[in-house]
């Protein structure tokens, strides 16, 4: 049987210190994969997802691309956009060109818009434009939602966000916490998550949590911690989640009436990979800007 040559890069996303923020894998030229192949490919990294960069289909998109966790391919996600772009820019793939100011992804989920980021003329990341605007989902029981976190219900507030599920893209559970130490406190109790799973609304793998506490209000900049857990899924525990983090911001500008605002999303801090993600609100009904640094961890040649 013969072999094929497939060039791939690992880049962490929503940081700029390796090893650090949300790895994913973007294979360069996806042009002879089939769907099979493609989670085969993201089971064998392992990462949180794997992006496959295909030829345009549509003249007015740059590159297809698919993003596949290591159980399915999903619609849309933050942190492998970003890195998809960064690739672009300073790799040979199978895009319409290198990617150079604003650019457009079609992906299942929808159109993408790229624009990239720099510093001193050097590309550090990229910004995106989610493919749809906040979308509410309904709501959570608390009660259960607790019981998920390994917390007590207390734990969990409504002073700004009642719990629900909601997307710019890809759904997740929304629960705000009462403090930094019960963030810290979470231990997910998958039988829970099961269970959620079942009472619905359903997230993405079924039940994941976006928890989160608002740390600072310095208008237009809010300040957030949170972690997104989905035991269901893979990771467990992912380190920078741009699409969860997006859909919390303009959950956040609707309740507070904010016509736009900046929101400063740290995750990760309690598995060891910090990452910053930005969320710019630019007007109600608008999809929110999600925005990453990203520095090259590695790559190499994967036989197909």
């Amino acid at each position: 049987m013969s072999e094929r040559h497939v060039f791939y890069s690992i880049v962490d996303v929503f940081t700029r210190t390796r090893f650090s923020g949300n790895p994913v894998a973007v294979i360069h030229d996806a042009s002879e994969i089939d769907t099979s192949q493609m989670l085969a490919i993201a089971r064998e990294f392992g990462f949180s997802e794997t992006t496959f960069i295909l030829p345009p289909s549509d003249p007015e998109t740059i590159a297809q691309v698919r993003i596949f966790t290591p159980f399915e391919e999903v619609p849309f996600a933050g942190h492998p956009n970003i890195g998809t772009a960064f690739v672009l820019a300073t790799r040979d793939t199978a895009a319409r060109g290198p990617l150079t100011e604003g650019a457009v992804f079609d992906e299942p989920g929808g159109v993408v818009r790229v624009r990239l980021t720099r510093e001193n003329g050097v590309v550090t990341g990229a910004v995106i434009e989610a493919p749809h605007s906040l979308q509410k989902l309904g709501n959570v029981d608390s009660k259960l939602a607790a019981r998920c976190l390994g917390l007590a219900e207390r734990d969990i507030v409504s002073d700004r966000i009642t719990p629900c599920v909601a997307s710019v893209g890809l759904p997740f559970a929304f629960l705000e916490l009462r403090s930094l130490e019960a963030l810290g406190a979470i231990t997910p109790d998958v039988a829970a998550f099961r269970d959620a799973a079942d009472a619905g609304p359903r997230t993405v793998d079924g039940f994941a949590v976006c928890a989160f506490v608002v740390m600072e209000e310095n208008e237009p900049v809010t300040l957030v911690r949170s972690r997104v857990l989905s035991p269901l899924g893979h990771p467990a525990e992912d380190p920078a989640t741009g699409s969860a983090s997006g859909a919390l911001a303009a959950l956040l500008s609707e309740v507070e009436s904010r016509e736009g605002g900046v929101f400063r999303v740290t995750q990760g801090v309690e598995i060891g990979r910090p990452g910053e993600i930005g969320v710019e609100i630019i007007g109600t009904g608008r999809p929110p800007l999600i925005r990453g640094d990203c520095v090259m961890a590695g790559g190499g040649t994967m036989f197909v």
